[in-house]
């Protein structure tokens, strides 16, 4: 699949691009099948809120392959190197992201790339990444909300907390609601002011493109139902994070194969069933 020109230019323009039913309802429920058999029991890459659901997973891909195959698809892969200009584009970091229905938590407006400068090295915000909605979503189940153009301000100023500190609680308040890298309110509301907010909702198997500088939060799902996703963020090879050695971020969070991406074109029908045989 290629984006046209009008998408291009959108997604330029506001920072990012809904592009609905980019994968069928069964594709889906193959990798919410794939959601269902992660095992439940402690592990650094899984996230829990307070009450001890699942938030987070981070680096599926390592654990179901269900996960690879979704990041190699060539619906996500040739529309995010034309984004990017750039044919070369690896995985940098890919996490499953989960609101349980009555009390998924909140995500603080943030923008992505001040983690990835900052903790990581990237050195150019040339990267994007792509949610993809594992149900139909809408208002109440505390989507993914945009704040257009913002993208275009560059890293913004952020909220002081002094709470946060170096090491372990540092590297958690990169994965939680509680972020170390959240936009002054300030400047959300001039921002808002200006161009408003939109939501990213839509049905089962719409994909959202979006900048890793664009402004971006999510309410509380209060609503009897969840709200789960995939987002994978992919980088261009060029623009490789650096060896900080014993400083490094886990794995799981920036990925280091930077192998570049080789597109799977095996149906989620034969995914599953080679998993179902190899068990």
């Amino acid at each position: 699949m290629k984006l046209t020109t009008a998408q291009i230019d959108h997604y330029h323009e506001n920072g990012f691009l809904i592009v609905d039913g980019l994968f069928t309802e069964d594709e889906v429920q193959g990798i919410r099948d794939g959601v269902h058999q992660i095992d439940d029991k402690p592990m650094p890459n899984i996230i829990r809120e307070e009450n001890g659901a699942i938030r987070s997973v981070f680096a599926p891909q390592t654990i179901r392959e269900e996960f690879d195959w979704l990041y190699k698809q060539e619906r996500l892969v040739v529309p995010t190197q034309q984004l990017l200009n750039d044919p070369s584009i690896y995985l940098y970091q890919y996490k499953l992201n989960n609101k349980k229905a009555f009390g998924g938590g909140i995500w603080e407006w943030h923008q992505d790339y001040p983690f990835w400068h900052i903790d990581d090295g990237v050195k150019e915000s040339n990267m994007l990444s792509v949610m993809v909605l594992l149900q139909d979503t809408d208002h109440a189940q505390g989507p993914l909300m945009f704040i257009p153009r913002s993208h275009t301000t560059g890293i913004a100023d952020f909220q002081h907390k002094e709470h946060l500190t170096e090491g372990t609680i540092a590297l958690e308040n990169s994965l939680n609601g509680d972020l170390k890298f959240t936009i002054k309110n300030e400047l959300i509301k001039k921002m808002v002011d200006q161009d408003g907010i939109e939501p990213g909702i839509g049905k089962i198997g719409t994909a959202i493109f979006f900048h890793p500088n664009v402004y971006h939060g999510s309410n509380a799902n209060i609503s009897p139902y969840d709200r789960n996703t995939a987002i994978m963020t992919y980088n261009v090879t060029s623009n490789l994070p650096e060896d900080r050695k014993e400083k490094n971020r886990p794995d799981y969070i920036c990925l280091r194969d930077f192998n570049p991406i080789q597109i799977d074109n095996r149906s989620i029908r034969e995914v599953t069933q080679s998993i179902s045989v190899s068990i």
